[in-house]
């Protein structure tokens, strides 16, 4: 490790949530950006109060589990029954910081967000508000047998990336809404089920910054209004980033499914990543679908 990565890591908790960037940009005028973040505008971060933290929940021993807390996880999906049904983890609020682990009673890890662009690593706290004051939640892979601990999607690259977090820390909520945008024909849709409920031709990322294909989730929804009229009336934040560029706005290039104030441009492959679609079925999918649901990237 270089010198240089040594002292990014060091900085990295008292600055990293105010490096948080969208890859939304081509094509849009006029934007404006939130502290912490910065959506297509200049970088206008700012370095956030330092980071309380909340200690690990000490678990019951084998000898000492709830017997009937063993034997049944709680509602965990059953693939038999609906293919689509994931569960989704929204941290309580009492917590401030959720420890993660490589395993289920495992050892305590440190996550680390990796530019391989340039080669920088930042340490990455699991912070329970997002730099827009919304709670996380976490897209659950797998449970443990106990249903004590949960393997879960981290907002974090490289996309895709996993680790173990105990269930005390949130209410577990299930079900099977889920997104699919084909880059390779510039669409989204959205679904319930096998049912299609919306269909949309959409904006995605040009050649150079091509929106990446990937499997994530809605980590959370912004009011478009309280960013920039570019937005449109929602931003529906992926917990994924695009694969092409290293930063954005001066933070991480994450993706996002928004709305824009520029609807000529449906169809086209313009922005930096990020997908857009028309303010009337941004407005729509935001109502209708929950924080946590499923958004597959295809080619």
């Amino acid at each position: 490790m270089t010198k240089q990565q040594r002292v990014l890591k060091t900085v990295a908790v008292a600055v990293l949530m105010a490096l948080l960037a969208v890859a939304c940009g081509g094509g849009s005028e006029g934007e404006t950006t939130q502290p912490g973040s910065s959506f297509d505008g200049e970088d206008t971060s700012t370095d956030l109060a330092p980071i309380a933290t909340t200690e690990p929940i000490p678990l019951a021993t084998e000898d000492e589990a709830d017997p009937a807390a063993a034997s049944a996880p709680a509602s965990v999906s059953n693939d038999d029954e609906d293919p689509w049904m994931v569960d989704v983890l929204y941290v309580n609020e009492d917590v401030v910081l959720v420890p993660t682990f490589d395993a289920p009673n495992g050892s305590q890890i440190s996550i680390y967000d990796i530019n391989p662009i340039d080669v920088i690593e930042l340490e990455y706290p699991l912070l329970a508000e997002t730099a827009f004051g919304n709670r996380l939640a976490l897209l659950v892979e797998e449970f443990d047998s106990s249903g004590n601990w949960a393997k879960v999607l981290l907002p974090v690259r490289p996309n895709g990336s996993t680790a173990w977090v105990q269930t005390a820390f949130f209410r577990q909520e299930s079900h099977n809404y889920h997104i699919t945008i084909d880059v390779s024909e510039n669409s989204v849709n959205v679904y319930r089920g096998e049912e299609l409920l919306v269909e949309q031709i959409a904006v995605s990322g040009r050649d150079s910054r091509p929106t990446p294909v990937v499997r994530a989730y809605i980590d959370e929804k912004i009011a478009g209004a309280s960013l920039s009229p570019a937005y449109g009336d929602w931003v529906l934040s992926i917990a994924a980033f695009s694969e092409a560029l290293g930063t954005f706005g001066g933070g991480m290039p994450k993706l996002a499914l928004h709305g824009t104030n520029q609807p000529e441009l449906m169809g086209q492959y313009v922005s930096s990543g990020c997908v857009r679609i028309p303010n009337e079925v941004v407005s729509f999918i935001a109502e209708l679908v929950p924080v946590g649901t499923v958004v597959d990237i295809i080619a």
